[in-house]
C-alpha cells in the first residue's frame, strides 16, 4: 500500500507544481537540460586507484578519535583494497602502507585491510583519522588523512555542489 504524505495543504517541494519534478522546465527555460544526465567521472590512472571515504558507526567526523572508549574499539582508520590487488602486488592483509595522490599529497601510514567487498579500481578508508597532533594524546598518528589526499573536485554546474570522489591515490610501501 502506497504512502501518502500530509503536509497539511503546504508541499516542502518548491516547485510550481508542488510534487518531485522528473523534468523541469525552469532549468529547459535557463537553458540547461530538463532531465537529470549522467556524466561519467575519470577513469585511476594506470597504478591508482579512487579515493573513496566516509563514516565509521563509532565516530562522529574527527572529533571522537581521542575518546578513550571509543579509540579502544576502532583506533585507526584502515585502507579497504580488493583482496586480489593485495595479492597481485605481493602485499598482505595488515601490511602498513603509505598513499600518494595524483597531485604529490601523501598520508599514512595506514594498514590494508584486504576485502572482496571492494571494486579493483578503488580504495575506501574511514575519515577523521591520520592528525598530527600531540594534545591528542590517543589518536596523534594513528592511520591515515583522507582529508589531505582530497586536493581537487569538481563543482556541479547547475546546484554548485562539489563533487569530491574525484581524487587518486597510489599506494607506497614505504615513507
Amino acid at each position: 500500500k502506497p504512502y501518502f504524505a500530509d503536509f497539511k495543504g503546504s508541499s516542502p517541494f518548491l516547485t510550481k507544481t508542488g510534487k518531485i519534478e522528473l523534468y523541469s522546465d525552469e532549468l529547459a527555460l535557463a537553458g540547461q537540460d530538463p532531465i537529470p544526465v549522467y556524466t561519467p567521472t575519470e577513469d585511476p590512472p594506470d597504478g591508482f586507484f579512487r579515493l573513496l571515504y566516509g563514516r565509521h558507526p563509532v565516530h562522529t567526523f574527527a572529533k571522537t578519535q581521542n575518546t578513550p572508549l571509543l579509540h579502544e574499539l576502532y583506533p585507526e582508520n584502515e585502507l579497504w583494497i580488493n583482496a586480489g590487488i593485495v595479492a597481485a602486488q605481493g602485499m598482505k592483509d595488515g601490511d602498513r602502507v603509505w598513499l600518494e595522490n595524483q597531485d604529490g599529497a601523501r598520508s599514512g601510514p595506514v594498514k590494508l585491510k584486504a576485502t572482496e567487498r571492494i571494486r579493483p579500481d578503488a580504495v575506501f578508508m574511514a575519515h577523521g583519522f591520520g592528525r598530527n597532533e600531540p594534545a591528542l594524546t590517543l589518536a596523534n598518528g594513528k592511520g591515515a588523512n583522507d582529508a589531505q589526499l582530497q586536493t581537487r573536485y569538481i563543482l556541479d554546474p547547475i546546484s554548485g555542489g562539489a563533487g569530491m570522489r574525484v581524487n587518486f591515490v597510489r599506494i607506497v610501501k614505504e615513507a
